[in-house]
């Protein structure tokens, strides 16, 4: 499932267009239920795995690109509780920081757009 939701992750850095959790559970038919704990859980299991694995090999975090539908349209806590474990900083601290989010964002954008990156590392999970 990981490998699916990578591949429409980049697809999405390619179209510079963040999705929702729910967009991104809907479209890809995971079958999750957000209001059920665990299922918030695993979506994020899932989307840390991939970013770590994207950090590790030092490219971008590709999680960036799943925010909330609400009015807030930022990234989960478990984002920036995972940004916090890589860069060392409080994770209240880093989410405050709208320039953070959407930094990570543009990073995305502007590796995944590259068409060589992209051929490299489309497969690379």
């Amino acid at each position: 499932m990981e490998k699916e939701i990578r591949a429409k992750l980049i697809e999405l850095a390619r179209n510079k267009t963040p999705w929702s959790y729910s967009q991104l559970n809907e479209q890809l038919f995971l079958g999750l239920n957000f209001k059920n704990a665990y299922d918030r859980e695993l979506i994020g299991e899932f989307l840390g795995n991939i970013s770590m694995h994207e950090y590790q090999k030092g490219r971008p975090l590709l999680s960036a690109l799943i925010i909330h539908k609400s009015s807030d349209k930022e990234q989960g806590n478990g984002f920036y509780k995972l940004c916090s474990e890589i860069y060392g900083k409080d994770w209240e601290e880093l989410k405050s920081d709208k320039d953070f989010e959407l930094e990570k964002m543009k990073e995305c954008y502007s590796f995944w757009k590259d068409n060589g990156n992209y051929k490299k590392y489309k497969n690379d999970y």
